[in-house]
């Protein structure tokens, strides 16, 4: 019986969870969670409040060791992007400043003048983005000259965290190919880039594969732990994780506040499809590649339940579901991917406008609206498959749905059904089970030919099957 801890970190919340991995069976109970939230200095700059993370989680791992004494391991993952500036003396230079900052719009013009769009996708295998980090770097090197002065290293956020932990500096490859910064499909810094942008070579080392060791925990009360890394990067723990039988071929949904679709592919997709369509390529957590897209997600949903309340009006997400669920197709459906739907405010509003140019009629209630909703995320979603059956040249034999769109069994039945491709949902908890998956693999307590067998026996799923007409 072997027990190990992940840390997965959410641009809202944060949890600390343990697994234990016992004939055959990874068990998962829920240790500590924690909400946090991005902050505006004075000055307007959107940052992340990194400290009441790190405490957060030095609480919910003291915690795990109350429970689970012989725990080994911890990995932590966290969302893309964003980074952590430290001087000489591994102190933090000021603020983690977020990726929705407007810096990297003020400098968009600065950037594209070093490097173009589509040259920036046959450099990197990332999608051109002022989120990504190599336009953070360069916004903060044109906006924060004195701080950049100061700068020694530039740690991606989960490898910021394993070093408070551990005192190890290191960049580990699945979050750093997010970044825009590495070669396409992941496999090294890419030194043209650095030398076009006029980002500093030296803030960054060696890249380090994942499902390796960072060091022993040097926390006071964490000294048993041994810090690894079991996927730094969210989605690319969730994909460790999925249960996809041998032979099938499977594309992956991630479903928050952001969607994320993807492949799970051996080379990065580089064609013009590709970059046409908005494909992504980053890594996996065994070193294959994850060409993917971003679809506006969830966050329509949160949003209008935020307006409503708001309002007045006490809103049960799972209530609204099973009401929408009951009431006929929608008259009209709108493209969550539309600017309108990307920014906070009146979402009801922005649906009626979507509606009204549509000639369709306006829901009568809040679960037709949610119905409206769910609609057409699932025609966005089934769109999107065809779309990437189209870059990749093979359609899927399923989809694979986690992340708290799992949840919403309407969400994954209209999916199917519209798509026409079996969706398979769940575990809801993927990124957690990927890392602990991946924690056993490296300390050598699971064999990653095993993974298969243990995931089929333990991963909570529902298949969604198309019915046909």
């Amino acid at each position: 019986m072997t027990t190990v801890l992940a840390v997965d970190l959410g641009s809202a919340s944060g949890r600390v969870l343990a697994g234990t991995l016992h004939d055959g069976r990874l068990d998962v109970t829920d240790i500590h969670r924690f909400k946090h939230e991005a902050r505006r200095r004075e000055d307007g700059t959107l940052t992340w409040d990194v400290a009441t993370m790190e405490a957060e989680t030095i609480t919910g791992l003291k915690k795990a060791l109350e429970q689970f004494p012989d725990a080994r391991a911890v990995s932590i993952d966290t969302w893309g992007v964003d980074w952590a500036p430290l001087d000489e003396n591994g102190e933090l230079v000021g603020d983690v400043i977020a990726y929705r900052d407007e810096r990297t719009s003020r400098t968009l013009d600065a950037f594209r003048d070093r490097i173009g769009d589509r040259e920036f996708f046959d450099l990197t295998g990332n999608q051109p983005a002022t989120i990504n980090t190599a336009n953070q770097l360069f916004a903060y090197l044109q906006e924060n000259p004195a701080d950049a002065q100061r700068v020694a290293a530039a740690l991606f956020l989960p490898d910021y965290f394993a070093y408070r932990l551990t005192g190890v500096v290191g960049w580990s490859r699945t979050i750093a190919s997010t970044s825009g910064l590495l070669t396409p499909g992941g496999g090294d810094f890419n030194d043209e880039v650095f030398n076009r942008l006029g980002i500093p070579r030296g803030w960054f080392g060696d890249l380090s594969a994942d499902r390796t060791v960072v060091g022993p925990c040097t926390v006071p009360g964490l000294e048993t732990l041994t810090v690894v890394r079991g996927g730094a990067h969210d989605s690319a723990c969730a994909v460790h994780g999925l249960p996809i039988e041998e032979g099938k071929r499977a594309y992956f949904l991630s479903c928050g506040s952001w969607s994320v679709l993807g492949a799970i592919e051996d080379q990065p997709l580089m064609s013009d499809a590709a970059f046409d369509l908005g494909i992504t390529n980053e890594g996996r957590t065994d070193g294959g590649v994850r060409p993917l897209f971003n679809i506006t997600g969830m966050w329509i949903l949160q949003e209008i339940q935020r307006q409503w309340e708001r309002e007045g009006t006490p809103t049960d997400t799972d209530e609204l579901v099973a009401q929408a669920r009951e009431l006929p197709a929608a008259s009209g459906v709108f493209d969550p991917d539309e600017e309108a739907f990307a920014t906070p405010g009146d979402m009801q509003r922005k649906i009626d406008e979507a509606l009204d140019a549509q000639g369709a009629a306006r829901p009568d209630s809040m679960a037709g609206y949610v119905r409206v909703i769910i609609e057409s995320f699932a025609r966005r979603y089934a769109r999107a498959i065809g779309e990437l059956t189209e870059a990749t040249g093979l359609a899927p034999d399923q989809l694979n749905l986690v992340g708290g769109g799992a949840r919403n069994r309407l969400l994954c039945d209209l999916t199917a059904q519209i798509s026409g491709v079996t969706v398979v949902r769940g575990p809801i908890e993927a990124s957690t089970f990927g890392s602990l998956l991946a924690q056993l693999e490296t300390i050598g307590a699971l064999a990653e030919e095993e993974r298969a067998t243990v995931i089929a026996a333990s991963a909570a799923t529902h298949v969604h099957v198309p019915t046909r007409s």
